[in-house]
């Protein structure tokens, strides 16, 4: 049942994302009750739903542009945390390394969503001023409820198997176990709350927000 439930919620998070409600279901902070209260180790999950609020604003919908997937990245990495304990800032370092990775091809799809969406529009407005909303609608709604179910638990599978793969390798180096989450957080708003101002594109703000969290680690 938690499964299906995972299944339905990741769909309804593309939705409300891309094309319809508009409930805030997609944000970090919901995506991340949600799954910690269904599968419990919920403050860790929490932390997370927090860590990626503060990464979405590194990457802000102006005008046309569409903004790196923050929705996806949320629902992998707690999913991840549900199956494997993530006890210090070299995994946590990994899975969100991962997870950003993976949002750009799949922001992409949400592009090709769009795309699909405006050709069935434009199709249909050719007919005449009369034409079926409600089939545009209905369209992108189930487009969009597909390509998070499809998409979103397709990619949590192949990062949930590469991050096993990395962190299976025996590293010498000595990690703090017991470092605060609370410091992680601060180091990540840090760098996001000020880049978030740069006039850069998204590609580099994420790679000064990377360089951040590594230099905030080192100086812990």
């Amino acid at each position: 049942m938690k499964y299906f439930l995972m299944l339905l919620i990741s769909g309804l998070i593309s939705v409300d994302r891309n094309s319809a409600l508009n409930l805030m279901i997609s944000r970090p902070i919901f995506i991340a009750m949600f799954i910690g209260l269904l599968f419990g180790n919920f403050y860790t999950i929490f932390l997370v739903g927090i860590l990626f609020e503060l990464i979405g604003l590194i990457d802000l919908p102006v005008g046309t542009h569409i903004p790196r997937d923050d929705s996806f990245m949320t629902y992998v990495a707690c999913l991840v945390l549900t199956y494997i304990n993530v006890d210090n800032v070299y995994k946590l370092f990994i899975l969100i390394t991962l997870v950003i990775i993976f949002s750009f091809p799949v922001t992409f799809t949400d592009l090709i969503v769009r795309k699909i969406n405006q050709n069935i529009y434009l199709k249909n407005r050719v007919k005449g001023y009369n034409f079926p909303i409600s089939k545009v609608i209905s369209w992108g709604v189930i487009l969009s409820f597909f390509r998070g179910v499809i998409i979103y638990n397709a990619i949590f599978f192949l990062v949930y198997y590469i991050y096993t793969q990395i962190v299976s390798i025996n590293i010498k180096f000595s990690f703090d176990k017991d470092l605060n989450s609370f410091l992680i957080l601060i180091i990540c708003f840090a760098s996001g709350y000020l880049i978030r101002f740069l006039s850069f594109k998204s590609v580099v703000k994420y790679l000064i927000f990377t360089l951040g969290i590594i230099m905030g680690w080192f100086l812990i």
